[in-house]
């Protein structure tokens, strides 16, 4: 058998994008589930968790590793916000390209009463039936993951060294920020020569909420292997995972042993003097994001951390088979660019440029209540996310973010009422009050973009503008003008947001952080 299941399996369910398939999707005894943060490896299609990064490391549930030592967690001080995204896992059948369904019924419920018979039409193929679901977790702000395994990567090998675990290779290491839990689950993968090959399954809904199965033994072909869930062990079986992997590029010494002839002039070297070469990379993985860390390091300097998230496939197209040599090859092709920076290197995706200065509208926050000047940190969307102000939009348009984002509390800690100011021409301040009466909640994402979306669009006061500098209100009826694009928007006049001067990149920093980064003359 060339290839084992698991691997067929895993390689052949990755043009989906749902991650890397686990061939195994029950953690057994290991641990409860896979979670956000675990630092783990996949082995024989079992993901073999390490420990949690979001726990401390004497946390009990860290317990595994007799080596693990002393770690700061991931910080999560700078972001307190709700930073998982949870989504409904659709009840259907997952299969690779070539791997066809045709099924029939029973009863009401199709999900959980049904029989299909699966053929593969091509000598490798996979497929995953979830007749009930599941969960899919992800974390929506990931730049924290990738700068805490570029800094960590290292120390994670070595202590896998130390414990005997199956880790070959640093990048084999993989920290996880998203992952797909379900109750039910059958998995097959075709992984001979034989083509044409074909089997059945029926599920069975029972009562608790869960399914149980039976593989067609009629039609199973020899090159088939077939496993699943038993019964329902409760939503704990990952079938997806999601996350970083990461490889140093740095030179490997080796030394030439002392029967070994050398290559140059003997009496020209030293005794204690080393050969330095590089060893090639292994490419032969079927892991694709291992393509994906491979392209990396041959486009970034030597030392540095390639850094490569599953989310990186998706750029992959007219690939048949996504393989490490397939990846690499498409990427190479492409030239794609890699971005360096703080000792780390990422794909760079360039279609959304960095925005300048000049373009950002920046506002400082506090509370109403607060006497002296209140350290709020505020939540990413508002801090960091740049949007794109627009008062043509509806009052409540959400971005394109997840809900999780739109209704978390816009400060830490919540306020009833925060306060904007602006030091670019802006005329006013800005209240935005709670719209919830949690005081858990307070001020909300949507609330403060709803807040300034209204405020911003209004007219200016009555002989507002006249009472301003020549050279200032010339700014302003420019902006007016630019930013109108019919003639119905010309007619009626100035609105508020025209006095940022085309600023409407929105950015909001609590007041303290703005008197420190942002000096008054430079606003």
């Amino acid at each position: 058998m060339p290839f084992p299941p698991y691997a067929v399996y895993s390689q052949q369910l990755a043009p989906l994008c749902h991650g890397c398939a686990l061939w195994e999707p029950d953690p057994g005894q290991l641990y409860d589930h896979v979670s956000i943060g675990d630092v783990g490896y996949v082995h024989d299609g079992y993901f073999i968790r390490m420990f949690n990064v979001l726990l401390p490391w004497n946390h009990p549930l860290n317990g595994r590793l007799r080596n693990l030592e002393p770690y700061d967690p991931m910080l999560v001080d700078d972001d307190p916000f709700i930073n998982t995204r949870t989504s409904t896992f659709g009840k259907a059948n997952y299969c690779s390209r070539y791997v066809t369904t045709q099924g029939r019924s029973r009863g009401s419920d199709l999900a959980a009463n049904t029989s299909v018979s699966y053929r593969c039409k091509k000598k490798f193929g996979a497929l995953l039936n979830l007749p009930c679901g599941g969960q899919r977790k992800d974390a929506i702000r990931t730049k924290v993951f990738e700068n805490y395994i570029r800094d960590h990567i290292d120390s994670w090998f070595a202590l896998a060294q130390r414990e005997n675990l199956d880790v070959q290779r640093m990048e084999d290491i993989i920290l996880v920020s998203g992952c797909t839990l379900v109750s039910s689950w059958a998995a097959a993968a075709f992984y001979d020569d034989t083509l044409d090959a074909r089997i059945s399954l029926e599920s069975i809904a029972l009562p608790n909420g869960g399914a149980d199965f039976r593989w067609g033994s009629d039609m199973v072909n020899p090159g088939v292997a077939h496993h699943n869930s038993s019964g329902s062990p409760g939503t704990n079986q990952c079938v997806f995972i999601r996350g970083f992997r990461a490889k140093r590029k740095i030179f490997y010494m080796r030394l030439r042993g002392a029967a070994e002839p050398r290559p140059d002039d003997p009496d020209n070297r030293r005794e204690d003097e080393v050969q330095v070469m590089r060893v090639p990379d292994d490419s032969s993985s079927h892991d694709p994001l291992i393509g994906v860390l491979n392209y990396i390091t041959q486009n970034c300097p030597e030392n540095t951390v390639a850094i490569a998230h599953h989310d990186d496939l998706h750029s992959i197209e007219g690939v048949e088979t996504l393989s490490a040599d397939t990846v690499e090859e498409f990427l190479r092709s492409k030239e794609m660019d890699v971005l360096v920076e703080n000792g780390g290197a990422i794909l760079h995706d360039d279609e959304d440029p960095p925005v300048p200065d000049d373009a950002k509208a920046i506002f400082y926050a506090q509370a109403e209540s607060a006497e002296e000047p209140k350290s709020l940190i505020l939540h990413p969307v508002l801090s960091k996310y740049l949007l794109k102000l627009d008062i043509t939009n509806h009052p409540d348009y959400d971005y394109d973010l997840p809900k999780e984002e739109i209704d978390s509390p816009a400060t830490h800690p919540p306020m009833p009422t925060v306060i904007l100011e602006n030091r670019q021409g802006y005329p006013q301040s800005i209240v935005v009050q709670a719209s919830s009466y949690s005081p858990d909640i307070g001020v909300t994402v949507q609330d403060v973009l709803r807040t300034i979306h209204e405020e911003a669009r209004k007219q200016p006061r009555r002989n507002e503008l006249n009472k301003l500098e020549t050279e200032e209100r010339a700014r302003i009826n420019a902006s007016f003008v630019k930013r109108c694009k019919t003639e119905e928007e010309l007619s009626q006049g100035p609105r508020l947001v025209d006095y940022l001067c085309g600023r409407d990149r929105l950015m909001i920093v609590p007041n303290l952080q703005l008197k420190e980064r942002y000096p008054q003359e430079n606003l």
